[in-house]
This record gives structure tokens, sequence and C-alpha cells, in this order.
């Protein structure tokens, strides 16, 4: 029996950054950054590796996009307008829809300018009333690399929309993360949030914690700064995360392995749908005929002092990667 293909990874190039975009799911394979000292290239997302790259499944891979609503929805249903919307619960045996419909569509891959590279999907279900086009448009820009996720409502009936990208990073011994945040929640058996709740010592990352010290963690953040600083000293590696307004929610998440981790970006509270309580603290939008949503996150990576068991990722190919440019 033949063993898995690989999906197409389609490679693009601009500035200091390649990116490696797979259709399915509309995920983000790799960002390799070129280091500005000429001592190697930096994949800034966790690794891909043919496993990945053969699974099928866009969460083994760097990042993928949120739409038309984020991280997990109650049951896999809500009521809106008077009327029990219900969408498929995607991770069986959980009862719950998780990370919308985008991560299981394929994206089609425009032709890129220079700088910008832009991918897209179509989703039409007369039956819930999702009916949009989304995106995202990668665009390389003064030593950073930014993506826009996007949607655009194309039904007769407005419907409720949220947005957001869920990238994966490498852990390790040497991994921190920092960032601000006003509130945190409660979560129920099923992860969903409850309760809005203090920011405990736990999960208070303000003054920057180690990833390897808080394996299993597991948070949606309100009220974030909209920045997020990692390092990596094994890395010689900075990298700062920055979001858009829009994007006024961050969920954290470090599985219990502590091999990667979660900063996500997020328009709304998982599951506000059924939690009109929790509206104030970040909602969907309600979206009528050709109107958008859109959010962006930034990552701009940069080097710290170099010490002396500083490490630099192997940039040799994957096996059996399918390499296509999508530059002349």
């Amino acid at each position: 029996m033949m063993g898995k293909q690989s999906e197409a990874e389609y490679l693009w190039n601009s500035g200091p950054f390649r990116v490696g975009i797979v259709p399915r799911g509309g995920a983000i394979s790799r960002i390799d950054w070129v280091r500005p000292d000429g001592d190697g290239v930096i994949n800034l997302l966790r690794p891909v590796d043919e496993f990945s790259l053969t699974s099928g499944n866009p969460s083994h891979l760097g990042c993928f996009p949120m739409v038309p609503f984020a991280n997990r929805l109650g049951y896999a249903q809500f009521d809106f307008d008077g009327k029990t919307i219900n969408v498929p619960a995607n991770r069986a045996p959980d009862p719950h829809a998780i990370h919308g419909f985008g991560i299981s569509a394929v994206w089609e891959i425009e032709r890129p300018t220079i700088d910008t590279i832009r991918f897209s999907h179509k989703h039409d279900d007369p039956q819930t009333g999702f009916s949009y086009t989304a995106w995202q448009e990668i665009t390389v820009a003064n030593g950073s690399i930014s993506i826009e996720i996007g949607v655009r409502h194309l039904g007769r009936e407005p419907m409720p929309y949220g947005i957001g990208l869920h990238p994966w990073f490498p852990a390790g011994e040497d991994a921190s993360v920092s960032f601000i945040a006003a509130d945190c929640f409660g979560t129920d058996d099923g992860k969903l949030p409850t309760t809005r709740t203090v920011i405990d010592l736990g999960r208070d990352f303000s003054d920057g914690k180690m990833i390897r010290h808080n394996k299993g963690l597991d948070v949606h953040y309100s009220g974030w700064h909209g920045a997020v600083e990692m390092t990596w000293k094994d890395r010689q590696l900075s990298l700062l995360l920055e979001a858009s307004d829009t994007l006024s929610n961050l969920q954290f998440y470090i599985p219990e392995n502590g091999e990667t981790f979660c900063v996500e970006p997020v328009s709304h509270v998982p599951n506000v749908h059924n939690r009109p309580e929790l509206k104030k603290f970040g909602d969907v939008r309600v979206l009528g005929y050709n109107d958008t949503i859109s959010g962006t996150m930034t990552l701009t990576p940069g080097l710290l002092a170099r010490s002396d068991d500083s490490l630099v990722d192997d940039a040799e190919e994957p096996v059996g990667r399918r390499d296509y440019s999508l530059v002349d």
C-alpha cells in the first residue's frame, strides 16, 4: 500500500521571507526568515515535516485561518434572528464545532506581486445562512510579515461573523512569552468560557514566563494590548506579534507535551453566540449583504545577542516536498 502523498506546498519568496502555503485549509506551512547576519534561516513557526504535509489536517501545520467563527462553538449550534443555526461538529467525539469552516476548505491562491500574495475561498450554505467569500493576504514590508484575514458576507439575510488566526510556534527549554491583558475566563469541562475571572498569577504573562513552566495552559483573554513578545535564547530569536484592533481577543494554548504553543489573535470570545452576557468582552459582528470584517496579524523577527550555545534552524528542504514557485 502506498503512503499518503504530501499536500502541495506552494513557496513564495519576498524580501527576507519565504512562505509555504497549503491550499487545503488555507494553511501556512512555514515562514522562513533569512537571518540578517547571514548565518542561516529560521522558521518562525513550528517545524514542518513530512507527517504534517501528509496528514491532510491543517492543524498540524504552522498557521491556519478561523472563519466564520473562532475557536469553539458550543454544541455546534446557536440561536440567531429567531432561528436555530446548526453547523457541523467537526472534531468527533467532541460535540462542539471548532475553528469554523475555512479549515476544511480548499483555498485558491492568486497570482502574487513582489510583496503581496492573496488566497481565498467561497462558502455557500443556504441552510445555515453562511454565504461568504473569505481571504487571507500576506504582505512583506519593513522587515515584517503581515497576514490579513477577512470575510465578505454574500447572503441575503444578515449573519454573525467572527475571524481569527491560529499560529503555532516552537517551544523548547528557552522559549518565553510576554503579553498584557485585562480579563480572562474560566471554562467548563468542554473548554467553553463561562465567566470572566481575574488574571491570577498562573495566567499572568505581563512580565514574561517560560513556556516549559506552563504546560497544559488553555486560556482566553480579552482587553489585551495587541502585542505579544516571544524569545528563544537558544535560537537567538525574538519575535513580536502585533494585531489590529479588530482582533481584540487572544487565545493562548500550550499543549501538555510543551513542544509547541499558540497565541491566537481573534475577534470574539469563544461561544459568545450562546453567551450574551460575554458580548461586552468581545462579540461577533453581524454582517449584512456585502459587509466585511477583517483583521491583521504582523510578525517582526529580530536577533538576540549571540551566545556560545546558539542554534540555527536547519534550512534543508523536507523530504518529498513539491516546490511550486509562484514568482516569475
